[in-house]
């Protein structure tokens, strides 16, 4: 049985790796492929349930793209390619898309509706500043390792020098104690010395699949090890998310650090409720390179073959007092701290596992108080 031609045109609108939306010129909507529904996030269901109806009233939960719909409606031209915020919602997250506007005219240029095609940029963003990243750490790391060879030897001089002074001192008198102080001064520096050595050198993870709820849990087990907590310890796992692709001994210290930064947090937090440590797993798509189209039977898909690149995602959330907005931009900066006695250089090299994995680590505010720091690892194989 030969395949329909509005069959094929519905399959390949499906395939597409952006999402794909139309309306007709009276604002019924009429075409919404599935990369359109994963981008915008909303109401669920399928898109059936989404075509034929008024776009006011399907896209009232994104303003932005219903203000540039209706605008269009008018026939004028305007500049077709553009980027747009869509603000977050009740339905549905912020984010950015970059969009190519076109009016659909007959053949006598009547217009008879507008279709849009758009793309999620954050991986894209994302993407770019992981690379950028990538070049800060370079020059940082070249910088601080010639300053900490350069220390490291006179340093050692000072050491030998103090202890030599101290053995001349009788013992219990007060330039004795100076000494002994000037000793502790002198090997906490190289202490810095030796932890900057430590973060400059190159991560090379051996990647291998990984299951990520497994390996958040053993890090919460280690982290609780060292840290007693009273609390509640929630795990909110997405059913079926995939393996990640990384060094489980090198993601293990990052995680158990996380969980136990969250830990420390919630030390001594007073409130009407107990502290409560949230675990989480789940997984994000973006689209990946495109697969050929492949049909399946006389007359069915095999839907469409695109190639869906994954992200696990590993949440790390407290409700300890957070971490003040004007901070979170440094946070990990290498050797800034807001621990009373911390080194600066945890959060920062837990930064260079990640990035090493492909991946990125984020810090938000959690909802009512409280920090949520995520960690996105690429998944162990496409997902289609």
């Amino acid at each position: 049985m030969p395949v329909r031609a509005p069959d094929l045109a519905a399959w390949l609108i499906d395939s597409l790796s952006s999402g794909l939306l139309a309306i007709d010129a009276a604002g019924s909507l009429t075409a919404l492929n599935q990369a359109a529904q994963r981008i915008l996030g909303g109401p669920g269901g399928d898109a059936g349930d989404w075509l034929g109806r008024d776009f006011r009233v399907a896209l009232a939960f994104r303003p932005e793209l219903l203000g540039l719909l209706e605008d269009a409606l008018d026939g004028r031209e305007r500049p077709s390619r553009a980027e747009l915020v869509l603000s977050a919602g009740a339905a549905a997250p912020e984010t950015t898309v970059g969009f190519t506007l076109l009016a659909i005219r007959d053949a006598q240029a009547d217009l008879r509706g507008v279709a849009i095609q758009f793309r999620d940029l954050a991986a894209y963003e994302r993407d770019d500043e992981r690379a950028r990243l990538r070049d800060r750490l370079a020059a940082l790391g070249e910088m601080a390792a010639g300053l900490a060879h350069e220390l490291r030897n006179p340093l050692a001089g000072m050491e030998v020098m103090a202890g030599l002074l101290k053995r001349r001192l009788p013992e219990g008198g007060e330039d004795h104690a100076l000494v002994l102080d000037l000793l502790e001064q002198l090997r906490v520096v190289a202490r810095s010395l030796d932890q900057t050595l430590e973060f400059v050198r190159p991560v090379a993870p051996s990647p291998h699949p990984i299951d990520p709820a497994q390996l958040l849990d053993l890090a919460t087990d280690r982290a609780c090890a060292r840290v007693s907590f009273p609390g509640k310890i929630e795990r909110r796992y997405a059913p079926q998310a995939p393996p990640a692709l990384g060094d489980s001994e090198q993601l293990l210290v990052v995680l158990t650090d996380l969980v136990l930064n969250a830990l420390e947090a919630m030390v001594g937090c007073s409130g009407p409720t107990a502290p409560q440590l949230v675990l989480g797993v789940d997984v994000e798509r973006r689209p990946g390179a495109q697969a050929p189209i492949r049909l399946q039977g006389p007359s069915r898909p095999a839907g469409p073959d695109e190639r869906i690149r994954c992200e696990v995602v590993l949440s790390v959330a407290d409700s300890g007092p957070g971490v003040p907005a004007e901070l979170r931009d440094r946070i990990f900066y290498p050797f800034f701290t807001t621990k009373h006695g911390g080194s600066g250089v945890g959060l920062a090299k837990a930064q260079k596992i990640v990035t090493s994995h492909g991946g990125s680590i984020e810090l938000d505010a959690g909802l009512g108080g409280g920090a949520i720091f995520r960690v996105r690892l690429p998944a162990s194989g496409d997902v289609g």
